[in-house]
């Protein structure tokens, strides 16, 4: 973690639990509050009428104002900035405190190194899948940062531990504003901190307030999930051609693997996933059809119909915000909405799929979903073969991306690109890879995350925000159980294979060419789980 070289002593404000201070982050540079012109109004809350930058040496336009609200249940503080920069973000710093581990991420605890720890949201795949953090006291007690927000924007929770006396640390709570909107001045949403002994009753008052601003809906009642779904208690993650080339499974043998499984559990209970379905993995995002070198539209009808025979579905695997630069019309329908950083600049979106071990594959793109004709063309893709193959789902892959683009919303644009599936496909069931908190209305299926290809799950450190809305199954990068082969996602190999038998994480199994034969052991464990699954919760 980078941080500033030098001392900056901002003018503290006193609350119950520890002195606060205010840095506010223009595009152009940092400033805090002018103590010279600092004071207090008849409603208690301090206004400084100017600011100061260079480390406190020098002084320019801008006002902020800070209200510190003290209560029994801990201390709420708002805080408004203005600069005629237009503000980037605030943060509100909670100084001197007692260093500890990290806690209420999908992880569990996270140690803080010397360096200090920075803790993101929102984070599809790990941390934080709401703006909740605490931090663990040496007496137990935990202190506890949560923001009150009620839209989708970046929160970054740091923890810094003195230089000079590293048990003793500050945690800053780093708000940005939306891109999307520049604006001169920013309204941060209410922080709340708290100092308690059970973390319990916070995160229960917190998933009230998420349920409520975003409109959460319960499982049993969300008519977004068809009837097959409430039955599914196995998914197949069927891999079928890496980006190289190599084919693991042909529609044939991913319709044989379907069968062999059908002897072991009743395969109404079987979800198919086909990562890989299209041709090379992820080389012509942007253009889905199928592959003639597993099978051709007759191999994939095979596929579809046989599995329907016996009871299964299938859910093909689509990118909602990747495309191939070399694709026919991607000057025109992926171009202008390429996702942007609030800088303007254009992030990396790439991973070592062909082993070169860089990550410069200037063939793909990231799109913005917020751009109206990406989605379309997206969309009317997965429509046009969802009826003329009669797939029951679409995976959409890096759903949970969250950037926040200049150019509009990436959470408010996949909410369209569902919109406009359900429009076309009214019966097509949606999936999605990863989650947080705003996206549990808007897509009921999920992948687990992972932390450099560990299990991260959804339902961790709240059941109650995730299981109440949504259900997971295993991420594509888990290994199979025969040889730990992720398959065709870029991960090559990893250790974890099975996943915990809870009510939001359903048994998955990942299969390449030769995983029954050579592991049945194992699969009969995951295949356990699963009829383990239908038993408590089906």
């Amino acid at each position: 973690m980078q941080d500033l070289s030098f001392r900056w002593p901002h003018p503290r404000i006193a609350t119950s639990l520890g002195p606060v201070t205010v840095r506010i982050h223009t595009g152009e540079n940092v400033y805090g509050l002018d103590p010279a012109s600092l004071r207090t109004d008849e409603d208690g809350v301090v206004v400084a009428d100017r600011l100061t930058w260079a480390g406190g040496e020098q002084t320019c336009d801008g006002t902020a104002r800070v209200r510190v609200v003290d209560g029994e249940d801990g201390v709420r503080i708002e805080v408004s900035a203005e600069h005629r920069h237009g503000v980037r973000s605030v943060a509100l710093v909670l100084h001197d405190q007692p260093t500890g581990d990290v806690t209420a991420v999908r992880e569990g605890d996270l140690p803080v190194p010397p360096a200090g720890r920075v803790v993101g949201y929102p984070n599809g795949w790990f941390d934080l899948a709401t703006p909740l953090l605490a931090v663990r006291r040496p007496d137990g007690d935990l202190t506890v940062a949560r923001s009150l927000d009620d839209q989708v924007r970046s929160k970054r929770f740091v923890v810094i531990p003195h230089f000079d006396d590293p048990a003793t640390c500050d945690l800053e709570l780093i708000a940005d504003t939306d891109a999307a909107q520049p604006s001169a001045r920013f309204e941060v949403p209410v922080w709340e901190l708290r100092r308690t002994a059970d973390l319990a009753p916070v995160v229960a008052e917190h998933t009230a307030h998420l349920r409520q601003a975003y409109d959460l809906p319960d499982w049993a009642e969300r008519t977004d999930v068809p009837a097959w779904l409430r039955r599914t208690a196995l998914v197949l993650s069927l891999n079928g051609m890496h980006f190289t080339g190599k084919v693991f499974l042909t529609y044939d043998g991913m319709l044989d693997v379907i069968r062999r499984l059908s002897d072991q559990i009743d395969p109404e209970h079987i979800l198919a996933y086909l990562p890989g379905w299209e041709g090379r993995y992820y080389r012509w995002y942007g253009r889905f059809d199928v592959d003639e070198r597993l099978g051709g539209p007759d191999g994939f009808r095979r596929l579809i119909d046989g599995a329907h025979q016996l009871g299964a579905r299938i859910m093909p695997m689509f990118g909602a915000n990747v495309a191939a630069r070399d694709l026919p019309g991607f000057e025109t329908w992926a171009a202008p909405g390429q996702l942007l950083n609030p800088s303007g600049h254009m992030p990396i979106g790439s991973v070592d799929w062909d082993a070169s071990r860089h990550f410069d594959h200037s063939w793909g793109a990231l799109v913005n979903p917020a751009y109206e004709p990406w989605r379309r063309h997206i969309a009317e893709q997965i429509v046009r073969l969802h009826h003329e193959y009669g797939f029951d789902a679409a995976f959409l892959d890096i759903s949970a991306m969250y950037n926040n683009d200049p150019r509009g919303s990436t959470t408010r644009g996949l909410r369209d690109l569902v919109e406009l599936l359900r429009t076309g496909a009214p019966d097509l069931a949606i999936a999605g890879e990863a989650w947080f908190d705003a996206l549990g209305g808007i897509i009921p299926l999920v992948q687990a995350g992972h932390r450099d290809t560990v299990p991260v799950f959804h339902d961790l450190p709240d059941p109650a925000l995730f299981t109440a809305s949504n259900r997971s199954f295993g991420h594509v990068c888990l290994g199979d159980p025969a040889h730990g082969s992720s398959g065709v996602h870029e991960a090559g190999y990893n250790a974890h294979w099975r996943l915990p038998v809870r009510e939001g994480v359903i048994p998955t199994l990942t299969v390449v060419d030769d995983t029954l034969d050579k592991a049945p052991e194992r699969v009969a464990l995951v295949v356990q789980d699963a009829r383990e699954y239908a038993a408590k919760y089906l």
